[in-house]
């Protein structure tokens, strides 16, 4: 009998160190996508703020994809957004408002949604932050998204970030704009 219990033990620390190196292992593998090479954080010149682009450059920001964005340096100047060549954006946050579309009257318990879509050569990529819309969002018909990835979404170069929103219905879905304070957030680093 003891020596049963004692089999049983080792089974189960056997099993337990298996499942902690597992997951060890498993953040390993994520961890490039949110750091540099060397472990550190990206430099100055790295770090990518983008905002909504209101001027009428739309790349390719169709109007099924949505609005497109600049990028905003550190000195407050800004520039059309396209990932340079040899670099890839990793995007890590995104975070604004949408607001109600003229004739799209919202409802309590749907669904706001700001997408940012990374445009690619093979297929685009859809980052989608929701929000369930309260009693004050209908009202003010403003609601606001944030959204923060653990590992972050890549877009190789060549690449822009469009901006849409959107309502999510029971039976289907309202459009909305995009609001004037739209960021994303993230990085360039080496290809």
């Amino acid at each position: 009998m003891t020596r049963q219990a004692s089999s049983l033990l080792v089974s189960t620390g056997l099993f337990v160190l298996t499942v902690a190196f597992s997951a060890s292992d498993t953040q390993a593998v994520g961890a490039p996508l949110i750091s540099t090479a060397a472990g550190e954080a990206p430099a100055a010149e790295d770090r990518v703020v983008l905002e909504r682009r209101f001027d009428s450059t739309r790349g390719p920001c169709t109007g099924s994809l949505g609005v497109p964005t600049n990028r905003v340096f550190p000195d407050g100047t800004r520039e059309y957004f396209v990932v340079p060549a040899g670099k890839v954006f990793v995007l890590t946050d995104l975070e604004g408002e949408i607001t109600e579309s003229y004739n799209a009257t919202w409802s309590v318990g749907t669904i706001g949604m700001l997408t940012a879509t990374l445009t690619g050569t093979v297929a685009n990529q859809y980052v989608r932050g929701r929000t369930a819309l309260d009693a004050n969002a209908v009202n003010a018909g403003i609601a606001t998204v944030k959204l923060h990835l653990q590992s972050g979404a890549v877009a190789d170069a060549g690449a822009t970030v469009c901006l849409s929103g959107l309502v999510i219905e029971k039976m289907g879905f309202r459009t909305a704009n995009v609001g004037t304070d739209v960021r994303v957030y993230g990085y360039l680093i080496e290809q």
